[in-house]
């Protein structure tokens, strides 16, 4: 059953919304998660944050909901990563204040598997939405009031499919009517890449405006192979694998699933980036498997200053395919989808990126290459009102 929020029906507030700060003044350091809620002066260990070497994770449910954060303001150090635990349907982090990125910010390989159209738990979504919608035909819309900007959207449907938490939450963003700014983030992303003929490289994924990328297609030689998978508005498409020899190979799973897999009978070929990423076969070489992963969604609120440091990076890439060294290469996995919106002021000299991923290698570089994954789309950063 859809849930339908009544947010609306008691007043929206005047200005954007920028999240609730419930989650306080909020660092990445060498020391890991820390939040204060005195303004700086004491901080504590954010429960359930973990650091690894130097990248911290957010607890997620693999293939679950939305990841939400809510904090007042945010700074990620130089050296340190901020992504999720599992791959998820998306991070969304608002800042009442400012957001400070000196380090990287990523949902490279966090997008997750799941069918847009899907509003319970299917072949296609092993974990439904918490929220029990499915995602709108056309896809995920964000809107904000934004000062020169004639987009209007007054749907009560904003991050449907997302999960409970993303919905209740946005539910207190105001409609705009011919005064604000609205993307829409398609359900259907990138188109997976077509084979090509036998003794060429493979081809990349396609890409598709405000989406994720299609998966890359790896080299075909004596065998007919398969496409790459579209992507999703959750994931870039899977790729598919290369095929030297042997029978047709496993294609990719639809809807950010499993990379693709040569047939077990086929000689040295490498499988496609994925969720996880497709093996590979041997054949007597050495080979590494596509890479585990496809680009996630990332969306970042910023109510004040947003500032991307020389050494800061915000990025949704694919994975790549799988190297083989006697044969030919896999296609990699599509690039995700970043938006970025502030009400402050921005600060910009760092990296945005959302690249597929890169092609598996082969034995000859001009004939045995994978397809690379196709781009995903950077969204931003936008200027909109404060709240």
């Amino acid at each position: 059953m859809a849930v339908f929020r009544t947010a609306h029906l008691f007043g929206h507030p005047r200005g954007n919304w920028f999240g609730t700060g419930s989650d306080g003044d909020i660092r990445i350091t060498s020391a890991g998660a820390e939040q204060s809620f005195d303004g700086g002066v004491t901080w504590s260990t954010i429960t359930g944050w973990l650091l690894v070497g130097s990248v911290v994770s957010i607890p997620s449910v693999q293939d679950g909901d939305m990841v939400i954060v809510n904090a007042r303001n945010l700074t990620i150090d130089s050296g340190y990563t901020l992504t999720v635990a599992n791959r998820c349907r998306g991070l969304l982090i608002y800042t009442t204040g400012n957001c400070t990125i000196n380090g990287t910010l990523s949902m490279t390989a966090r997008g997750c598997h799941a069918n847009p159209a899907d509003a319970a738990v299917t072949t296609d979504t092993p974990v439904a939405p918490g929220d029990s919608n499915a995602v709108p035909v056309a896809g995920i819309s964000l809107r904000r009031l934004a000062e020169g900007q004639t987009d209007t959207h007054t749907d009560n449907n904003l991050m449907y499919g997302c999960g409970l938490a993303a919905v209740n939450s946005e539910a207190n963003q105001p409609p705009v009517d011919g005064n604000g700014l609205v993307i829409v983030i398609p359900a259907v992303g990138g188109a997976g890449a077509l084979p090509g003929a036998n003794q060429t490289n493979g081809r990349p994924g396609g890409t598709i405006e405000n989406g994720t990328g299609g998966g890359g297609v790896g080299n075909m030689t004596n065998t007919p192979t398969v496409p790459g998978a579209a992507g999703t508005c959750f994931a870039g498409g899977s790729g598919a694998s290369a095929t030297y020899s042997g029978s047709a190979p496993t294609p990719p799973e639809e809807y950010g699933g499993t990379g693709g897999t040569p047939a077990s009978d086929g000689s040295c070929a490498g499988g496609g980036g994925g969720n996880p990423g497709g093996l590979s076969n041997p054949g007597g070489w050495a080979v590494t498997h596509g890479g585990n992963g496809n680009g996630g969604l990332l969306l970042v609120y910023c109510g004040c200053c947003l500032t991307i440091g020389t050494t800061g990076l915000v990025v949704c890439d694919g994975m790549p395919g799988g190297n083989a060294t006697g044969g030919s290469g896999g296609g990699g996995s599509g690039g995700g989808v970043l938006c970025l919106f502030y009400g402050g002021e921005l600060n910009s000299l760092g990296t945005l990126r959302a690249n597929g991923g890169a092609a598996g290698t082969g034995y000859t570089p001009s004939i045995n290459t994978g397809g690379p994954g196709g781009a995903g789309s950077v969204l931003g950063p936008h200027k909109i009102d404060p709240a």
